[in-house]
């Protein structure tokens, strides 16, 4: 076995553990389960979505 840092380890543990979480779901429920992750973030933060204006030719 690969001798990794700890924190590598730890970083694989939590992907597997994503992907375990994830592995079945449909598109519809990944795409609410991220939008949801999402929104949790942007609340957490304080964030404001900018969108970019409409190009004017």
């Amino acid at each position: 076995m690969i001798n990794e840092p700890i924190e590598m380890q730890e970083i694989h543990a939590i992907r597997l553990q994503i992907y375990e979480e994830t592995k079945n779901l449909t598109l519809e429920q990944r795409l609410a389960l991220t939008q949801k992750e999402a929104q949790e973030i942007i609340d957490k933060y304080h964030l404001k979505i900018l969108r970019p204006a409409a190009m004017a030719h």
